[in-house]
């Protein structure tokens, strides 16, 4: 994350007042304007006030719409983030002070700061550390909330998952990364053809000026209705693979400068805008894998950590002493039924697959040395290395890349569906001059 985002970013965060009663010798005190009422909270107008000089101050002016505009989505984007932490609330979703700490080191260390370093530069622009910590908290908090509450409806199957990294090896255009920026014009779920007519006319309009040369982050940031507007729709690099199929199919053969749309989905229209492109040629990968063997004992009421250990040490001695061997003594003390009939054969594997210190055990091993008693989330173990080869993991790199942008995919999709549901259940007003149809 680049400090200057991360600054772009400050003033985003939703801070609620509460009026009192002034007292009869009490000073006056100023009011503040409510901008939105979100359910019981309220967006103040500072909060947008706020964040309009900070765009302003950090954006091209070219880019940006009128202020009128400009604060319309400000306030839908305060919207969304006050009922995402209203979420969070509900759920009791929290982020320690230590996590917020943490990722504060890490974006000082990225930009090549000191913490000392960052606090000067937030004074510099006179920002508060404790606003900037608030910030943080809320865009960690968020972030988390929001894989909470849909990571559960992705669905992923084990035959989409072989598909596409099948795809992903025989097909160069799956290596294919896009810089696309988007415009997300929303339609109600149960929306009337008069409705979807006019979304459709609107969204056929923001092309035919995007294509006679108007600038497509203005009108990103004027006409979007999703998280990117007010970043000029700017998505990034993306692979290909992991957009929307709607997307994959037509930016495939799409070429840079190309806009394209509008796309119909659950949630609304899409209008893309291809800002660049890039290919790699398909690499091959390769992996370390062990073959082990193992015995395992697992603790109860009556066998302690001790006894498992002791036992499994006795056990170890028989074997290094050549009185038994590890297969003979797997089959007649390992409490692993998959592998004791097989001698505590585990096969070959990564050792990534294997319990933490399981692992941390066996990679240290020799070929043919036996450790001395680990303990695992599993029990007491007695490890084998039998060997070690080098494999090729192009496959299985190719899985862990098409369950990556399938889930990426799938997540950002089902992410829009629940935005729409959530603001569809909350009480929402806008108030003053900002209300809009």
């Amino acid at each position: 994350m680049k400090l200057l985002k991360l600054f772009i970013a400050l003033n985003l965060s939703i801070t609620l007042g509460i009026i009192t009663p002034l007292s009869a010798n009490a000073a006056p005190k100023v009011v503040e304007q409510v901008a939105a009422v979100v359910n019981n909270n309220v967006i103040l107008e500072s909060d947008v006030n706020d964040m309009l000089k900070t765009i302003k101050a950090s954006s091209d002016p070219k880019n940006l719409p009128n202020d009128k505009i400009l604060r319309q989505q400000i306030i839908e984007r305060l919207i969304i983030e006050n009922l995402i932490l209203q979420k969070a609330a509900k759920a009791k979703i929290t982020v320690s002070d230590d996590e917020v700490t943490d990722a504060i080191n890490r974006i000082a260390a990225e930009n090549g700061m000191s913490i000392d370093q960052l606090r000067s530069r937030l004074s510099m622009m006179r920002i508060s550390y404790g606003a900037y910590r608030e910030r943080i908290h809320n865009d960690m908090l968020i972030d988390k909330t929001r894989m909470h509450e849909v990571r559960s409806r992705v669905r992923i199957s084990e035959k989409e998952i072989e598909n596409l990294a099948k795809n992903i090896a025989r097909q160069p255009t799956n290596n294919i990364d896009v810089k696309i920026s988007h415009i997300l014009i929303s339609v109600p779920e149960k929306a009337s053809k008069q409705q979807i007519d006019n979304a459709t006319n609107k969204a056929r309009d923001i092309i035919n000026r995007a294509q006679k040369g108007e600038s497509f982050a203005k009108l990103a940031t004027s006409y979007s209705n999703d998280d990117f507007a007010l970043k000029g729709g700017s998505m990034g690099w993306r692979k290909l693979n992991e957009l929307p199929t709607i997307f994959e199919e037509r930016l495939v053969r799409a070429t840079k400068g190309s806009i394209i749309g509008p796309i119909r989905s659950g949630v609304g229209l899409h209008i893309l805008k291809v800002d660049d492109t890039r290919s790699e040629a398909p690499r091959t990968f390769t992996i370390e894998e062990v073959n082990a063997r193992h015995i395992l004992i697992k603790t109860n009421v009556l066998v302690t950590d001790q006894i498992a250990k002791q036992k499994l040490s006795d056990i170890r001695k028989s074997i290094t002493s050549g009185a038994t061997t590890f297969e003979a003594a797997a089959k007649a003390n390992s409490e692993d039924t998959g592998s004791a009939s097989k001698g505590g054969n585990l096969g070959w594997n990564r050792p990534e697959i294997y319990d933490n210190s399981f692992r941390t055990a066996l990679i240290q091993l020799k070929k043919g040395e036996i450790s001395q008693p680990i303990k695992s989330a599993y029990g007491w173990h007695l490890i084998q290395l039998i060997d070690k080869r080098k494999a090729d993991g192009t496959n299985a790199m190719n899985k862990d890349q098409a369950y990556r942008l399938i889930f990426n995919r799938k997540f950002s999709e089902e992410a829009q569906v629940w935005i729409q549901e959530i603001k569809g259940d909350a009480y929402i007003k806008i108030t003053g001059e900002d209300k809009h149809e």
